[in-house]
C-alpha cells in the first residue's frame, strides 16, 4: 500500500502534466505583423499581361511593368479580429489577414481583352482555429462580383488563404479567377488560381 502522503503528490504531478502546453500546438499569433508583396504566380496557362508576345506564370515582372502598379500599396497586416455569426447572436475571436493586392484591369480592344492598367483590391480574410488548415486553400470568402466590364473581377469565384507553416513568416492569398489567354490569334478565358505571396517585413 502506498503511503497516504504520496497520493496528493501523484495528483499534483498529473495536474501539472495535463496543463503543460504542447510544443506542437499551432500558434497562429506567430503570423501577426506587417507584410509586403513578394511574388505573384498564375497556375493556369501562361499569360502575357504586357503584350510583349511572351506568356509567363510568374507574373510579378509583368505586373510591375504596367501603368497603375504602385508597389507601396501592396501590403498586408495580420492581427487579431472577430468573426460574427450570421445565424447566432455571438462572435468568435479570429486572425484577420488584411491585404491589398494588385489585379489586371482588362478592356475590350479590337474584339479582345487587353490589360491596360493595374488596379488595387482590398479585402480581409478571417481565420479561426476551426477554419485554418496548413498547406491547403482555406478560410474561403465568396465575393460574388458581377461586373461585365471587368472580366477579372466578374470571374472571381473565391478568395482563400494558404499558410504552409506558422514559422515561415509568409503566406499566400489565392484568387480563383480567369485570365485571357491568346493563342494563334484566338483568345480564351483560362480559369485557375492566381497566388499572391506576402513575406513579413
Amino acid at each position: 500500500m502506498k503511503p497516504s502522503y504520496l497520493i496528493p503528490l501523484i495528483g499534483l504531478f498529473a495536474l501539472i502534466s495535463c496543463e503543460k502546453p504542447n510544443a506542437d500546438d499551432p500558434d497562429i499569433t506567430k503570423l501577426y505583423g506587417n507584410y509586403e508583396l513578394s511574388n505573384i504566380n498564375w497556375h493556369g496557362t501562361s499569360v502575357d499581361l504586357n503584350n510583349d508576345g511572351s506568356g509567363y506564370w510568374n507574373l510579378l515582372y509583368e505586373f510591375q511593368n504596367k501603368l497603375g502598379y504602385y508597389e507601396p500599396d501592396y501590403t498586408a497586416v495580420v492581427q487579431p479580429g472577430i468573426v460574427y455569426s450570421h445565424t447566432e447572436p455571438y462572435s468568435n475571436y479570429s486572425t484577420s489577414f488584411n491585404v491589398t493586392i494588385p489585379y489586371p484591369h482588362y478592356t475590350m480592344v479590337d474584339g479582345k481583352w487587353k490589360c491596360l492598367e493595374i488596379k488595387s483590391l482590398k479585402t480581409t480574410i478571417r481565420a479561426t482555429d476551426n477554419s485554418i488548415r496548413l498547406h491547403v486553400n482555406c478560410c474561403h470568402i465568396f465575393p460574388g462580383f458581377n461586373d461585365p466590364d471587368d472580366p477579372f473581377l466578374s470571374s472571381i469565384q473565391d478568395v482563400s488563404l494558404v499558410v504552409d507553416s506558422y514559422d515561415d513568416n509568409k503566406f499566400k492569398i489565392g484568387v480563383h479567377c480567369t485570365l485571357p489567354f491568346d493563342f494563334n490569334e484566338e483568345q480564351t478565358l483560362n480559369e485557375n488560381y492566381l497566388y499572391y505571396e506576402f513575406i513579413k517585413e
